[in-house]
């Protein structure tokens, strides 16, 4: 796993616990869907960038 990949799952992963935890302090899921969609696009960057490195490996 690259560097970039890392960082990719960090960022999901600090997202989804910040948009988690606004949600339940602020009781406002609304306000707070950004930091979800966040989450949600870092994770797909990292899917996609996993895929390309097994196929480029093969």
């Amino acid at each position: 796993m690259r560097l970039s990949g890392t960082i990719y799952f960090s960022i999901a992963v600090v997202a989804m616990i910040i948009g988690i935890h606004r949600t339940i302090v602020e009781n406002n899921l609304a306000g707070n869907y950004w930091i979800f969609m966040i989450a949600l696009i870092c994770l797909f960057l990292y899917r996609y960038q996993k895929k390309s490195d097994q196929s480029g490996k093969e």
